[in-house]
């Protein structure tokens, strides 16, 4: 130690100060280097760059030792190998305090804002050791001199300045660390902490754009914290909906409630929540919270709740509320308009009810009720009860059984058919692929027709045998399945009991 600070204090630094900085610089890195290949980690320029100064300096110590007789280069070359020598304690100093101190105390890599502000400083302290060693210049006189100069540039540089203090506190704020959502309302900033360094905050937002906030920025703001996926963190996701006067309260909660369940990226635990947020002039606001687990789809998940949230509203025969002051001169028109002659067609067309004549087929088109569901939605569920079924006029839909896709629903298909003509639980889970226009057949209209023309009921028989033949086929690997008379005489005898006839 007194050795060390002679250094300092004479402005010498002999050879045997600059071999032993030099040797113990090297010896250190060196194990550095052989435990991280032993590990097989990553050897990072940190660790190889110091070892690279230290053998570069002994080469200067050995040409120095050879120059020994030229006086003249000797100097120069003593004041080159001093700065290396003083670079190598500085590479080491640094991977001491960042790599190993810092480390050992927080348990994660260094911050880089932390890393660059220990690197500033030593580089800092090693140029005031050079000048005074190498260059002879007595520090005090140029302390004086720059006072003035420092409070200028201190003045000029305030907002940098600021920024670099922000970024401190944010680097040391466990809820803003890499991979953390955050949004910022007042600059309706909405994205990822990818990295923070000494003037800006950089941002990855669901579009994939990086955006560079000033640090001050986020110190100045209110700023929302929407979890990490590296954490347990799940804040809740609120969506709000409004819906007029004439929807009953507790309808409208069941239904925003059915939504929010059948979204497959809402997690089941905690329960969503719907509750009733505000009487407002134009309607009742009613508030969704719900948790998801991935922060990045927040917006996206918002989008699917709202859409589906618009077509379940409309299936219920209500709409969403205007302002008062707007004044409507026209009739509202409904959003969907359904052509009764092709519904009538589109039934004709379709296996089930290819028998009927047209004025049956009519009747029932003037009956059955059009519905529309939205990408996503979920249409039945598997196990549920029923009584009727679907004939699709447009769009696709998939079906799931024990959450196993199992085939598409296209257009002139049906589903359900099991339920209305036996009373069976629905068989399968169908799910919208694209917006789909449904024409329901009940229970009710079933009977009319049936107690109308008793010999369609042969005919249904065995439409029901050959779809549960072709059903079978598909999940066994196309298998042919015997017994189709005897199963087309089990569903003549199921449809008798079940509309008692």
């Amino acid at each position: 130690m007194s050795q060390l600070s002679s250094l300092f204090t004479d402005g010498n630094f002999t050879l045997i100060n600059r071999i032993v900085a030099l040797l113990v610089t090297l010896l250190f890195f060196l194990t550095v280097f052989l435990i991280r290949r032993i590990r097989r980690k990553e050897i990072l320029s940190r660790v190889t760059t110091p070892i690279a100064l230290s053998l570069f300096g002994f080469l200067l110590l050995y040409i120095e030792t050879i120059m020994s007789g030229m006086p003249s280069y000797l100097n120069l070359l003593e004041g080159f190998q001093t700065i290396i020598v003083l670079l190598c304690l500085a590479k080491l100093v640094i991977y001491l305090v960042v790599d190993v101190y810092i480390y050992l105390h927080t348990q994660r890599e260094a911050p880089s804002f932390l890393r660059d502000t220990v690197r500033l400083a030593v580089y800092l302290s090693v140029g005031i050791i050079s000048l005074r060693l190498v260059f002879k210049i007595d520090l005090t006189a140029i302390a004086v001199t720059t006072t003035v100069i420092t409070a200028a540039i201190a003045f000029a540089l305030q907002s940098t300045i600021a920024n670099a203090l922000s970024g401190f506190s944010i680097q040391t704020d466990s809820l803003l660390s890499p991979h953390t959502w955050i949004s910022i309302k007042e600059k309706n900033i909405f994205g990822e902490i990818v990295n923070v360094g000494f003037r800006y905050t950089t941002l990855r937002t669901p579009e994939n754009s990086l955006v560079m906030v000033p640090n001050s920025i986020i110190m100045q703001n209110i700023v929302t914290y929407h979890g990490n996926q590296a954490t347990d963190d799940r804040p809740a996701v609120l969506v709000d909906v409004m819906l007029g006067y004439d929807m009953p309260p507790e309808q409208a909660k069941d239904l925003l409630m059915q939504v929010v369940q059948d979204e497959q990226e809402v997690l089941p635990t905690p329960d969503p929540l719907v509750r009733l947020f505000a009487l407002n002039d134009s309607g009742i606001t009613y508030q969704i919270k719900f948790w998801i687990a991935d922060p990045s789809r927040r917006l996206p998940v918002q989008d699917l709740i709202y859409t589906r949230v618009w077509y379940a509203v409309n299936r219920q025969g209500f709409s969403f509320p205007f302002p008062h002051r707007q004044i409507i001169t026209a009739d509202a028109r409904a959003p969907f308009e359904f052509s009764r002659e092709q519904v009538a067609a589109d039934l004709k067309d379709s296996e089930l009810f290819g028998m009927l004549d047209d004025a049956d087929i009519r009747k029932l088109a003037e009956l059955a009720p059009v519905k529309v569901y939205g990408p996503g939605e979920l249409v039945v569920h598997q196990g549920d009860s029923g009584s009727s079924l679907f004939v699709v006029l447009r769009g696709e839909l998939e079906a799931f059984v024990d959450g196993t896709s199992v085939g598409r629903i296209v257009h002139n298909s049906f589903f359900g058919e099991m339920s209305l003509l036996t009373g069976a639980p629905r068989m399968a889970t169908v799910r919208v692929n694209r917006e789909v226009w449904l024409a329901e057949v009940t229970k009710d209209q079933m009977d009319t027709l049936l107690r109308a023309h008793p010999t369609i009921m042969e005919t249904l028989s065995s439409v029901l045998a050959d779809r549960e033949r072709r059903t079978r086929e598909s999940i066994s690997d196309g298998s042919p399945v015997s017994g189709i008379t005897s199963r087309q005489e089990y569903y003549l005898k199921r449809l008798k009991q079940f509309f008692s006839m």
